[in-house]
């Protein structure tokens, strides 16, 4: 697995263009290659490697998060952006 648009689980609410939209943003944010990116949080979501896993995210979240609109690739993405920045 090696792109977040690739992966199928529950609660994956957002479209094909939302993810893309929000992994050029965080590459952009972090100057990484946008591929990178999905790689990486594509591994840590399907591998449950780490802190973050496809189960751990969904949940971590307290009520709705409408930036992310709770759905668990974005959520790690939006987890991975944060520790990079760190």
């Amino acid at each position: 697995m090696s792109r977040l648009t690739e992966m199928d689980g529950d609660g994956f609410e957002a479209s094909e263009e939302e993810i893309e939209q929000a992994v050029e943003e965080t590459a952009d944010d972090l100057g990484m290659d946008p591929e990178k990116v999905h790689e990486e949080v594509a591994y840590i979501l399907d591998s449950g490697s780490g802190t973050v896993n496809n189960e751990g995210v969904g949940g971590a979240a307290a009520g709705a998060n409408e930036d992310t609109e709770d759905d668990p690739r974005l959520e790690a993405l939006e987890v991975y952006k944060f520790r990079q920045e760190i």
